[in-house]
């Protein structure tokens, strides 16, 4: 396996830098010589016969005897050759084919690990979905989420839907997209008054919330989710173009269980502590199982009049620090980014900090909840604090109890009232200072250029610093096989346990087995990810292709070949230009290249 890491834009028109979209003229005329020598095979065969009739109507005569014999004898030399030529130009054209990505050969091989309508996750316009593809054991009261890379129109999933009047009409879209058990097939899918549909501030993160149970109470049942070629994007283009035009449709098994066990929170960063932390830090925390997006991003700014407050940031005076909630990591981490512009990291990115010699206190506040609990309650269309997907209410003390919100939680002891809620918060210091370590990356598995890979194994990497989650996406992290074919991808990652460091998983389809020809796999790693204090990783760093070499890319003593721009870090080597493949010669026509900044 190779391993390419690079600096610059997302890997963008793969498709068209590719080759695939259009053929090659030499395999053009290779085509037509092998229908012409098809034609050819044809009238041999008709004078094989015709000279066989000939040969029946001779009655004896000499003459017409040897006419026969002769027709016969030349249609058959003549069928020899055509084969003999057949074989060779079908050799030839299966190999071009093959090198182009295309042909009959690689077809029918990569039919045993093609999951058609797959690509769009990762390489395409989705970043992310819950369910999994394929997931198993899901709750029969879950929530159905899809993140996309852009803002997506929301008529394309609201049947009804008025910019005008925006909570007027949250009914499913039932043309574009079709929810259904997979062995009932289409014509029981889920409609419009089946579903409700919300979609984030963002416009980027779309919910579909079954009005009834999915599945049974009696047996587990598969669900089919298809996105239809017709959904559009906030700019009124097409959600699903190129490779990926089909569309998307994926599988999960519903259980015959209702989650009825509400959330808790397992990790934050950065933790609580005696010792300051620099003020660009990132805010972020991690919940045990999928939450809500909806109900936990948000933004509170004043100026823009938006006051999201399911989360709420405060300083020492004490006031509420405006910015940015984002979801991210299979919807477990809900990050916060200031809108205090406070300098750049090296790619030129803004840099956002918080107050700086202060006291910030976070509070996450648990949604209320009725006489269902722990199933929250949602005060109008929303939610008034987090919920995860399936509807139950933070459980911030981990008590195993919903106890809701304040409004849930008043009560009268003696003449004393009481106030309690299942909130979550903690409190950490920041310092004046910038942090402006860019981060590395220490371990990547499999190892760059291994060979006789599992299949099935994840790759995985790590980095020696904390990474900001909302950056871990499938355009700042990716994986391609070469040559190229429809190949999903998703990204999760975790914080280590003494919370120094992140590790993320690139999870994937079955790869092609050596034993069926192998193939080229290319895990991308480009400086669109961040520290957790949101600084990029530019220059390129990463290990070393050798096991015996430890320095790689990571050597203090490459400041005199970055400083003359050799900062990209491509299979374990320094170098001035983009990564590409193995493949990418003057012949090649599989076309991967990284592109230029």
């Amino acid at each position: 396996m190779g391993i390419a890491f690079a600096q610059g834009t997302a890997l963008t028109a793969v498709g068209e830098a590719s080759g695939l979209a259009t053929e090659d003229i030499g395999i053009v005329i290779a085509r037509i010589i092998r229908i012409f020598i098809s034609v050819l095979g044809i009238v041999a065969v008709i004078l094989i016969l015709y000279s066989g009739w000939l040969y029946m109507v001779s009655k004896g005569e000499p003459a017409k005897t040897k006419k026969a014999l002769d027709i016969l004898k030349n249609a058959f030399i003549g069928f020899v050759i055509i084969l003999a030529s057949y074989s060779i130009t079908t050799f030839i054209l299966n190999r071009l084919l093959e090198a182009a990505g295309y042909g009959a050969g690689i077809t029918s091989v990569l039919d045993q690990y093609i999951e058609p309508l797959s690509g769009s996750l990762g390489g395409g316009i989705i970043d992310d979905h819950y369910p999994e593809r394929n997931a198993t054991d899901i709750p029969r009261n879950t929530r159905i989420m899809i993140t996309f890379k852009e803002p997506m129109d929301p008529a394309s999933f609201i049947q009804g839907y008025d910019p005008e009047n925006p909570t007027g009409a949250t009914g499913l879209n039932a043309t574009n997209v079709s929810i259904y058990p997979t062995d009932a097939g289409v014509t029981a899918a889920l409609t419009e008054t089946q579903v409700s549909v919300a979609i984030s501030e963002s416009a980027q993160i779309v919910v579909f919330d079954p009005v009834e149970l999915l599945g049974s109470p009696l047996e587990d049942t598969n669900y089919t989710i298809v996105l239809k070629t017709t959904i559009e994007k906030a700019d009124g283009t097409l959600a699903f173009s190129g490779r990926y035009s089909d569309g998307y449709e994926w599988t999960f098994e519903v259980s015959t269980e209702v989650d009825l066990t509400p959330p808790q929170v397992v990790s934050v960063i950065p933790v609580e502590s005696t010792t300051p932390y620099d003020r660009n830090i990132t805010i972020e925390m991690t919940f045990n199982e999928a939450m809500d997006p909806v109900a936990a991003t948000g933004v509170y700014s004043i100026e823009l009049g938006d006051y999201f407050s399911n989360i709420e940031i405060s300083d020492s005076v004490p006031s509420l620090v405006e910015g940015t909630y984002e979801i991210s990591n299979g919807y477990r981490t809900v990050g916060f980014t200031t809108f205090d512009a406070c300098g750049e990291d090296p790619c030129g990115d803004t840099i956002y900090c918080l107050p700086p010699l202060e006291t910030i206190v976070v509070e996450a506040h648990a949604a209320s909840v009725g006489d269902d609990a722990p199933q929250a309650v949602p005060r109008g269309t929303e939610y008034d604090g987090l919920i995860d997907v399936c509807g139950n209410s933070l459980d911030g003390d981990g008590d195993g109890q919903a106890a809701g919100s304040d409004t849930d939680g008043v009560s009268l002891v003696g003449e004393i009232t009481t106030i309690t809620n299942d909130d979550y918060s903690w409190e950490f210091d920041t310092t004046d200072n910038v942090n402006d370590t860019v981060p590395e990356i220490t371990l990547i598995d499999p190892g760059i250029s291994e060979g006789d890979v599992i299949q099935q194994q994840p790759v995985t990497i790590s980095f020696n610093t904390t990474m900001k989650s909302s950056t871990l996406n499938s355009e700042a992290l990716s994986l391609w096989p070469d040559p190229l074919y429809e190949m999903w991808f998703s990204l999760r990652n975790e914080v280590s346990t003494d919370k120094t460091y992140s590790l993320i998983t690139m999870n994937h389809p079955t790869f092609v087995s050596q034993t069926d020809g192998g193939w080229d796999y290319y895990p991308v790693i480009e400086n669109g990810v961040k520290s957790s204090w949101q600084i990029c990783m530019y220059p390129a760093y990463g290990p070393s292709a050798s096991s015996s070499t430890i320095i790689g890319c990571t050597s203090l003593e490459d400041d005199g070949r970055i400083a003359s721009g050799e900062v990209y870090c491509c299979d374990g080597e320094r170098q001035s230009t983009p990564c590409v493949t193995d493949g990418e010669t003057e012949t090649s026509t599989s076309g991967f290249v990284l592109p230029v900044p």
